[in-house]
């Protein structure tokens, strides 16, 4: 009877021990992560004090954005631009590289994290050019990178005209700005990251689908001759097949 006990005792000390090395292990990955995201938001806030600059012209009263695009190739010769939306609650340099995966877990600087950089899709070119400029970053759970995007689904979010306004400036900082016209919820897929297109027509049916696929009508009538930005990011924990995308026309 009491080697039962001492059995027994002895099985659940071991379970014990196994839970509190799993907990144990859980609040270490839990800790780094916001680690991660703590300094991730120190080294970028402190870049985007170093190169970025704007003002309003008094005649037009619009701004005016300048970057310190030397500086910032200087530290990653990957940069290619800049996007400021959602009132600058998104105001990142934009990298490219070869692949589509590399930047999903590195800095600005290139060193590892989990937020990642705001990355142009590798079959773009850099001038911005193309028919459909696609960018990428995580939806934070501290509303950095793409994480702010998740306002574009609320209710009012379209009552200020402003926060539909996306505004890029390329690494010769020529600036251009773009007006959201669909967004939407969507599981993993290609399509809507098509960088290029093989006649005017497929462009338009593509325009057509997007527009289709929009939570909100917002009545713009798009061409051939238009250029759209495409933000994708995911709607949804680590690891969700779940995408929110945002498609905005180039006006100006």
């Amino acid at each position: 009877m009491l080697k039962k006990i001492k059995k027994k005792l002895t099985i659940r000390n071991l379970l014990i021990f196994l839970l509190l090395i799993i907990f144990l292990f859980a609040i270490t990955k839990i800790s780094l992560f916001f680690y991660d995201l703590h300094m991730n938001g120190i080294k970028t806030r402190a870049l985007i004090d170093d190169v970025y600059a704007s003002f309003i012209n008094k005649e037009t009263n619009e701004e005016i954005i300048k970057i310190d695009f030397p500086k910032l190739l200087s530290i990653n010769r990957d940069t290619v631009g800049w996007i400021k939306a959602n009132n600058g609650k998104v105001n990142y340099p934009i990298v490219q590289t070869t692949t589509n995966t590399y930047y999903l877990n590195k800095s600005f600087d290139k060193t590892y994290n989990q937020a990642g950089s705001i990355f142009m899709d590798y079959r773009n070119r850099s001038s911005f050019q193309d028919r459909n400029v696609v960018l990428f970053g995580h939806s934070m759970l501290d509303k950095t990178m793409f994480g702010s995007l998740n306002d574009v689904w609320k209710k009012d979010f379209f009552n200020t005209k402003e926060n539909g306004i996306i505004k890029i400036i390329d690494a010769n900082n020529n600036p251009s700005t773009y007006e959201i016209f669909s967004y939407y919820t969507i599981d993993k897929e290609e399509y809507y990251i098509k960088t290029s297109f093989l006649s005017d027509s497929e462009f338009i049916e593509f325009l057509n689908i997007i527009k289709k696929r929009s939570l909100k009508d917002f009545n713009i009538n798009l061409t051939e001759k238009d250029k759209i930005l495409t933000l994708s990011t995911c709607a949804g924990t680590g690891g969700t097949n779940k995408r929110k995308v945002i498609h905005a026309r180039k006006i100006n």
